[in-house]
């Protein structure tokens, strides 16, 4: 029979490995592009992509989580999407890690082909709370 202490770090041992094999997949999880079309897959130069911050920062002072594009509603492993061109209308979460505040944002924007695109937060005076979340090129 096996001492208790000995049982106890096993156990500890174990439940650490767990945790670690569980933030490895979360970060991993978060690198998807999901598709914001029906039909086969189409060349970057044909599609619009979108995308927000991962879901598990670490220690971000801001996320913009990205939650929806149109009425497709994003898994936790995807951060971004690639949606044809013209208007989406975008669900997105607001976080401020100091304040632990979350605020919901919808937004209407109008993509166009062959462009990349970065959800960003504007921070109301005081730098605590989101006032909104904008579309930016990126470049």
């Amino acid at each position: 029979m096996m001492p208790i202490h000995r049982s106890l770090a096993c156990l500890r041992s174990m439940a650490a490995a767990m945790a670690s094999m569980t933030l490895l997949a979360m970060s991993l999880g978060g690198c998807t592009t999901a598709r914001g079309y029906e039909g086969e897959r189409r060349a970057a130069d044909e599609i619009a992509h979108i995308s927000g911050d991962f879901r598990v920062t670490a220690g971000a002072p801001v996320s913009v989580i990205l939650r929806q594009v149109d009425e497709r509603v994003l898994g936790a492993g995807e951060r971004s999407v690639d949606v044809l061109p013209g208007e989406h209308r975008l669900l997105v979460d607001c976080r401020i890690a100091e304040t632990g505040s979350v605020s919901r944002h919808a937004i209407d924007v109008s993509v166009v082909q062959g462009q990349r695109y970065k959800l960003r937060a504007q921070l109301a005076p005081g730098l605590r709370e989101c006032a909104t979340v904008a579309l930016d090129v990126v470049h």
